[in-house]
This record gives C-alpha cells, sequence and structure tokens, in this order.
C-alpha cells in the first residue's frame, strides 16, 4: 500500500469520505480543494475535511457565558465534530501566489472560526 498520496482537486463528498478513510489508514496526504480554510467551512460538502460541522444546543449557563465574552445571546452555536483529515492548511490566495496562509493547526482554527474568533496562521 502507498505511503503517501497526492490528491488534485477535492471537490464532492464522496472524495471527502475517501480521504478520511486513507488517513484512519495512516497514509500520508497532499490535496488541494478549491477554498480558503473559512470557504471549507461553509461548505457542506467539504466541511468534512477540516472537521465537519454541526449545530448544537447548549445550556442557559453556557449560552448566559458564552453571551458575556461574545456580547450575543443564542443557545445554538455551531462546533466541530471529529478531528480534520488534515494537520496543516496551506491557503494559496487567488491574485497573490506568492502569499501564503499556513494553518498548523486546523483544529484550533476552525474552533476558533466557528467561535467568531481569528485564526492564528502564518504568513
Amino acid at each position: 500500500s502507498p505511503q503517501v498520496m497526492v490528491i488534485d482537486d477535492i471537490g464532492r463528498t464522496t472524495e471527502v469520505k475517501a480521504a478520511r478513510t486513507v488517513k484512519q489508514r495512516g497514509i500520508r496526504m497532499i490535496a488541494s480543494a478549491h477554498g480558503d480554510l473559512q470557504k471549507l467551512i461553509d461548505n457542506p460538502e467539504l466541511n468534512g475535511l477540516v472537521g465537519g460541522v454541526e449545530m448544537v444546543t447548549i445550556g442557559d449557563k453556557m449560552a448566559q457565558n458564552e453571551a458575556k465574552k461574545h456580547n450575543m445571546f443564542s443557545k445554538i452555536r455551531a462546533q466541530r465534530v471529529r478531528e480534520p483529515v488534515f494537520d496543516v492548511v496551506i491557503e494559496v490566495q487567488h491574485s497573490k501566489h506568492n502569499e501564503w496562509r499556513i494553518s498548523t493547526d486546523v483544529a484550533s482554527n476552525v474552533d476558533a472560526i466557528l467561535r467568531g474568533q481569528k485564526p492564528k496562521v502564518h504568513r
């Protein structure tokens, strides 16, 4: 079996599921998908690459604590479902091919974005 796979343009749910299976088997992957981290999170077909997203209902106390932090009360919030397929995401800017944004902790950055915070990236 291969040790590394290179995949061009993951774009369908079936390809996301295949990538998850490949990761579970311990095969290293280098892959591309269209969109930055925020767009991957927002895309229902591709968000499985970054852990998937589901809406959950939280308790009153937790909602009140979050309202104090974010100045917005809501008992419903988005959360990551599982570990991302990729540990690192490198975003190549569309108009600036020599400018990259590198997320070295995809799980933490997805969680930050879902909380309305800025992700920590290297440039």
